[in-house]
Formats: C-alpha cells, structure tokens, sequence
C-alpha cells in the first residue's frame, strides 16, 4: 500500500503555534505556469500551499529537467534556503493558480526564536522530504521503467485522485512530458511503457491526463516488479 506523506508542518504544531504561523504570514496568489522562485535563487521565504498544486524541479546546465515532488495544499516548502543560508536548490513553479501562505525571513527566525515546537515541526518536515526525495532517487536508480512508472502512476493517484467513472483519476492533470521527467527517461520511452500498462488493462491515456482503471492490479504489478529486483517498495510520495 503507498500512502500520501503530508508535508505540511501545522500538524505537527500545537493551536496556539498554528495561530503564531498563521498571523505571521502573508497570503499571495500566482497563476498556473507562475514560476515562484527559480534555482539558485536566495531564500527568503518559505510557503504553505492553501489551493492549487506546485511542481519542485531541478535543471541541469545541458537543459535536462527532474520533476521531484508535486505539493499539494497543506504542504509546506521553500524552509531549507532559510536553514542553511543556501541558494534555493530547485525551482518551484505553480501548476495549477495557487494561493500561499507567505513566511518571510525575519518571521521565520523569530518563530524559530520563540515558538515552542516550531524547530521540531520543522525538521519533522525536512525530514519527510528527504525520506521521499530519498525514495525517488532509489526507484529511479534501481527499479525498471515501467516499475518507475508505475510508481508514480501510484503515488499520483493517492495523492491526487478523484473518484471518476472507470477508475481513478487525477486531478493533478499530469502529462506524459511531466511523467518523463519524473522518472528520468524520454518521452518516447515513457510512453512506450504507458501504452503496454493501458493494453494490460490497468490505466486510459487521456490527453494530457490518466485514468487509473485499476489501483489493485497496479499495486501488484509494482510489487511483482520490486520482488524481482529484490527490493521492497517503500512508502512514498
């Protein structure tokens, strides 16, 4: 079973240091496509998504794109610049419009100052990011194509499905560039491999979208896969 990781750091947070985040903040909204900030940007702030969907992504210098995580609302992202003082290592960009909840620099560190619990919910949430960034570079090292496919055909459809007629479908609409780009190979050979999951009965290919006919089957699949290669599939995002 693959189950959604959260990450947002308000549950790990009391009522009172809730209230202290949320009246530190300032609301702001971008459109979908709307870059938020860009790699090797300076930190200033972090954010927690309150409606929409964003993409974090890391580009190369030879123009080759990884899509690493997709956030959701609830989840929080952009902390790490504000830890280590470093540059931002990915780029954040909205897929869909987004509101955020805005924390700023000199908020961040008086939170951190005197907020009881808040540098636990913090590394809490750190944490939870590098298990699933952790995750994904083991699947994209050690697992097949299709077995990376599968995987976040699955995860997608956990975190991002809606109950539709036939199936599941996302509502993260997710198309086969992005897939390609999660799982580090061509488009080409991605869609070679959804094609050969939707004959086996398991996903449609929608334009710029899937259907999930079947979550169960996927699941098995996954885990026929993992076997294989003697490893055990891990919880992920």
């Amino acid at each position: 079973m693959v189950s959604p990781l959260s990450f947002d750091m308000l549950r790990w947070l009391d009522e009172p240091a809730r209230a202290r985040f949320a009246a530190a903040t300032t609301r702001r909204r971008a459109v979908a496509g709307e870059t938020i900030y860009i790699q090797g940007d300076a930190g200033t702030e972090m954010y927690r998504i309150e409606r929409g969907s964003v993409r974090l992504s890391v580009l190369r210098r030879d123009g080759r794109e990884v899509v690493l995580l997709f956030f959701q609302p609830g989840d929080c992202f952009g902390g790490s610049s504000l830890v280590d003082g470093g540059p931002r290592p990915q780029t954040a960009q909205a897929i869909t419009d987004v509101e955020l909840s805005v924390l700023g620099k000199t908020a961040f560190q008086a939170l951190r100052r005197t907020c009881p619990g808040f540098d636990d919910a913090l590394l809490r949430l750190l944490s939870a990011q590098l298990r699933a960034a952790t995750a994904q570079y083991a699947d994209s090292s050690l697992d097949s194509l299709r077995a990376r496919v599968l995987a976040r055909i699955l995860v997608s459809a956990r975190s991002f499905g809606a109950a539709a007629e036939g199936g599941v479908r996302l509502t993260l609409r997710l198309s086969q560039a992005e897939l390609a780009m999660m799982v580090g190979a061509s488009r080409q050979h991605v869609n070679k491999a959804l094609k050969a999951i939707e004959a086996d009965g398991l996903i449609a290919i929608e334009y710029g979208n899937i259907l999930v006919r079947d979550v169960a089957g996927i699941e098995r699949l996954l885990d026929a896969d993992c076997r294989g290669g003697d490893r055990v599939r891990p919880t992920m995002r």
